[in-house]
């Protein structure tokens, strides 16, 4: 597993290196400037998002919204900034905020266009990416490849890696067997999917603004512990943006070529988990646009763009609670369990409180991309599949929650640290990996439709704002 686990990091570093760098934040760039600094309308655009929408769709605008927010901000806003500052060092961070500032436009696009070109099937409003490929460009084999791109990532960062995450973070704090918790992960899941998306929506939409409220309440907990440390810590993310760990004195050999390659690291996994936090450049946010109630498609693309700020917003707690109080240098620490010795610093709430809003993001992760999943498994065979993928989907999550026994070599009830530490680095490892399936389809789909985008925001912005 640990030659695998190699081979997949090695793969990632080369297709997050700076080619996939220059796209992503090249596109930002572009879309940023030729829609006119679209992310000036941030805060309209959140005011819009609570507003009642009685447009043609199948679910509120705010549940469609909440279902985007609940499905990235989980392990990706929480663990995945964990995991960045471990991997990447401090400078992360102001990667993984610039990338997310300048994708805003990304995701406003994707959606945008989503909602354009959707279609109504079997009763409901559908859309997304592979619509538009399908439909518009005329690429059928480009969408069949973000489809199975889709469900790949349902699968593994939907399901297995939000349910191994809570287990481990249940593990670490309880001591709970981390089968039992696959089990009733999956127990829960199927009570909210077995509804569908309007079940979904529901659900997310009294969830997601809980967790964050409780979550927002213990961050700011531990940044107040912590306000000596403020600057320093500032200035070390502001420093490692461009010279990585380096700045830290942890580079070896030549000190040009080490910071280098240590700053194009911080760059690459910054931006890695940025795509993955904001969902801005994946396109999965628009297969839940799809389904909303709304009065025309630039109107949608502003409301699910607010899900950028909400998460990079979190992003940002996330990583100065771990720089300001965890133990993020120590190798033997990664994800929950550097997220955990965090927010222990708090006493008596920091743990039992970091539990409850892991799991709650977690689960709205998990029940958002079983959505994504099924979409896109009925656009590749039709709604015949629905049960079976939900059947699936719940059986994945019981692997998921054990994945650290599942991956150790022995399956032992009880797996040591080592083995529990490289199976959840196995599972972020290959998110990663099935991301990238996604995000190159939908990018290019994008820029070729770049001129459409222009066109339909001018036509339509100035009678929103």
């Amino acid at each position: 597993m640990e030659f695998l686990l190699h081979c997949i990091n090695v793969l990632n570093g080369f297709v997050w290196g700076p080619p996939m760098i220059l796209l992503i934040f090249g596109l930002g760039l572009y879309f940023t400037f030729q829609l006119g600094f679209i992310q000036k309308h941030t805060f309209k655009a959140i005011k819009l998002s609570v507003q009642k929408d009685s447009g043609q769709g199948t679910v509120s605008s705010f549940g469609s919204l909440a279902v985007m927010i609940g499905a990235t901000v989980g392990t990706g806003s929480i663990l995945g900034v964990t995991t960045a500052v471990a991997e990447g060092g401090p400078g992360a961070i102001f990667w993984m905020v610039l990338a997310g500032v300048l994708n805003f436009a990304v995701k406003y696009c994707e959606c945008t266009i989503a909602v354009k070109y959707r279609v109504r099937r079997e009763g409901e409003y559908v859309g997304g990416p592979m619509y538009v490929m399908a439909r518009v460009l005329k690429m059928k084999w480009l969408a069949v490849m973000f489809a199975i791109g889709t469900l790949s990532m349902a699968i593994t960062a939907g399901a297995m890696l939000q349910a191994n995450s809570i287990a481990d973070v249940l593990r670490e704090g309880y001591s709970i067997n981390p089968w039992l918790i696959g089990l009733l992960v999956a127990v829960f899941t199927a009570v909210v999917t077995i509804g569908g998306v309007k079940r979904i929506a529901a659900y997310s939409e009294w969830l997601v603004p809980i967790m964050g409220g409780v979550y927002l309440l213990l961050a700011v907990i531990v940044i107040c512990m912590n306000i000596p440390k403020i600057p320093h810590t500032l200035w070390a993310i502001l420093a490692g943006a461009f010279t990585g760990k380096a700045a830290l004195g942890g580079a070896a050999g030549s000190v040009v070529y080490a910071l280098f390659t240590s700053a194009v690291n911080a760059i690459g996994i910054g931006v890695s988990r940025s795509v993955m936090c904001t969902e801005a450049g994946l396109g999965s946010a628009a297969i839940a646009a799809s389904a909303a109630k709304t009065k025309g498609a630039v109107h949608m693309g502003m409301v699910s763009a607010t899900s950028v700020f909400w998460t990079i917003f979190i992003c940002v707690l996330s990583g100065l609670v771990v720089l300001l109080a965890g133990d993020w240098q120590n190798p033997d620490v990664y994800a929950a369990n550097l997220c955990n010795s965090a927010f222990k610093t708090v006493p008596y709430i920091g743990t039992p409180i970091l539990i409850f809003s892991l799991i709650i993001f977690s689960f709205t992760t998990i029940i958002g991309w079983s959505y994504y999943g099924e979409k896109a498994l009925q656009f590749l065979g039709g709604g015949k599949w629905t049960k079976g993928w939900r059947v699936f989907y719940v059986l994945i999550c019981v692997l998921g929650g054990g994945l650290g026994t599942a991956f150790s070599l022995g399956w032992k009830i009880t797996p040591n640290a080592f083995e529990i530490g490289l199976s959840t680095r196995f599972a972020w490892g290959l998110a990663v990996l099935t991301m990238t399936i996604m995000t190159l389809p939908n990018l290019y789909m994008l820029w070729r439709l770049r001129h459409k985008l222009k066109t339909e925001t001018k036509r339509h912005i100035s009678q929103i704002f």
